[in-house]
């Protein structure tokens, strides 16, 4: 229950964080094309990290297998 509680919250972060990560890619505003290079570098390295965190917490626990030999 708290995995997936943990899921949800990290995979709201990722999107509003790809969201964001998409304005800065495509706004045209002074202040943020000014600063876009330093910009995009940081939203991509909180992007992408966020949203392999949410599909990883998304899996299913892998069941263990005491067949091993």
């Amino acid at each position: 229950m708290t995995r997936k509680l943990i899921a949800l919250l990290v995979s709201i972060i990722a999107i509003w964080a790809i969201k964001e990560t998409v304005y800065i890619f495509t706004t045209t505003d002074v202040d943020i094309a000014a600063k876009r290079d330093q910009l995009k570098l940081a939203s991509l390295s909180i992007s992408i990290p966020l949203t392999v965190i949410a599909i990883w917490l998304w899996r299913p626990k892998p069941k263990a297998n005491n067949d091993q030999a």
